[in-house]
């Protein structure tokens, strides 16, 4: 198919790729400009050649100059399976390993409870609601800031946090693919968008600053606390390393860890405001095996199916991430008869696997209970036979969750447990929409979305009420 007289816009491929998938069929290919694109849209094509084939499917998009002058060229996730990758590989697997799941539960346990003691305070303030993002985000910036530098923050005031959300704000949006059209059509090469060129060397610019400065408080660190950034110098002092990669690879850890766990809760917050039903079953079996008296652990995750049915239904319902990081092979391929060419890129559709009536029906739908039967974690169904898989949402194949450790899903997948838990155990959460003619709030539109390399719902409002006097109570430990 040949896309020449159709327009490219931020939001153009989310919903077309998986209409033609409808009447194309799961695999097919899109001449966009000198690149040729597989677009992947069933559980089946992605098992076979993204799982069983990946070693042919795990580099990334070729010819990525944007990527390149947004990282430096010392980038993570969207680099190439080449020499530096596979240098940088265990590396990252070591800092993410589970010994950092096992060490650092105290941290989660800590920072979700600030952020429901927060939430409770905010929503004291004002009746008419308010976005929740940045509580979200602030909470996974301090997670990984603590990772990596042994540095929090108190509030989403706070300098550091802002600058941050700017920061990471400005980078996926510089990061979309429409950004980069002359990687597609070379003739654009003539006709340069400075504009562009210059924000995203600007962007790697204020990235390295921001995060040079915390690499520099953990180096004048006399205590020497044990952090990631300390590893990733230590691996520099072994000359395996410069300074560049420690300050970029730690810009992967960051933007991992912080966008895709907050996009999410941000997304599931907004979808259950437009479903009290589903809150109402989930009330129920919070007050039926936690209780009152103390607020859900990690520890209780078997014990609360409804909760983890919630979570696996809102990474498929409204992922982060619509179609992923691209990959890209770098051989011929031959899949059922369909040529796959040397250096086509590869797009796992996400949206359109989630969206597929016949893998989930009724898939409109917010409906978790499509999940109940799902007891083992979605790290390790990853891992596991693509028709077993409860989503997609962290990807695919040997760059699963952008090539980190299977311990940043398993971590990812505790953060989601502890927020969607405890908002649920302390919170009845209410549409603050205007109110339609009916004299109901009108339903948050989910359609509406921010599109950058992460996926954000459209701002919305919400209200955050407690479900009991003993809230606070508990939350504060006095009970």
């Amino acid at each position: 198919m040949n896309t020449e007289n159709i327009e490219i816009y931020p939001n153009w491929f989310l919903h077309i790729f998986t209409e033609w998938a409808r009447s194309l069929g799961d695999i097919y290919s899109v001449q966009l400009g000198q690149q040729n694109w597989i677009i992947l849209t069933s559980d089946k094509v992605v098992g076979e050649l993204l799982q069983k084939r990946g070693a042919k499917y795990s580099t990334r998009m070729p010819n990525r100059n944007n990527f390149k002058l947004l990282t430096r060229g010392k980038g993570y996730a969207g680099s190439p399976y080449n020499e530096r990758y596979r240098k940088i590989n265990p590396i990252m697997h070591s800092v993410l390993g589970q010994r950092s799941v096992k060490e650092n539960s105290g941290l989660l346990d800590d920072e979700f409870r600030i952020l429901m003691q927060t939430l409770c305070q905010v929503s004291a303030k004002t009746n008419d609601g308010f976005y929740p993002k940045y509580f979200f985000q602030h909470t996974a910036l301090n997670i990984i800031s603590l990772l990596c530098s042994n540095k929090r923050t108190d509030s989403v005031d706070d300098p550091f946090y802002r600058e941050f959300e700017i920061l990471m704000g400005t980078r996926f949006e510089l990061a979309k693919v429409t950004n980069g059209l002359s990687e597609f059509f070379p003739i654009l090469k003539w006709f340069p968008n400075t504009k562009i060129h210059n924000a995203m060397i600007e962007s790697a610019d204020s990235i390295e600053t921001f995060l040079g400065k915390l690499v520099k408080e953990v180096m004048d660190d006399k205590e020497k606390k044990p952090c990631i950034i300390r590893e990733l110098l230590c691996k520099k002092d072994e000359e395996i390393l410069d300074d560049l990669d420690v300050i970029f690879l730690t810009e992967t850890i960051f933007s991992a860890g912080t966008d895709t766990v907050s996009a999410s809760l941000t997304w599931l917050t907004a979808a259950l405001a437009n479903n009290p039903h589903v809150q109402s079953k989930a009330h129920q079996e919070l007050d039926r095996v936690i209780g009152q008296s103390r607020i859900p652990e990690v520890s209780d995750e078997q014990n609360i199916p409804y909760i983890r049915a919630i979570i696996k239904e809102g990474q498929r319902y409204c992922g982060a991430l619509y179609l992923g990081i691209p990959h890209a092979i770098e051989e011929d391929d031959e899949y059922n008869g369909y040529h796959i060419p040397a250096n086509s890129v590869v797009i796992l559709n996400q949206y359109g696997i989630h969206t597929d009536e016949k893998r989930y029906e009724n898939s409109k739908e917010f409906k978790p209970e499509r999940f109940l039967g799902f007891t083992e974690s979605s790290a390790a169904l990853a891992n596991g036979n693509y028709e077993n898989r409860d989503h997609f949402g962290f990807g695919a194949g040997r760059r699963l969750c952008t090539g980190i450790h299977m311990a940043c899903i398993i971590f990812a997948e505790r953060e989601l447990l502890l927020g969607v838990s405890r908002l649920l155990w302390c919170f009845k959460i209410e549409n603050a929409s205007p109110l339609g003619k009916d004299g109901k709030p009108t339903p948050i539109n989910l359609d509406k979305i921010r599109n950058g390399l992460t996926v954000w719902p459209e701002d919305y409002k919400v209200r955050f009420v407690k479900r009991h006097d003993n809230v606070e109570k508990v939350l504060s430990g006095q009970s």
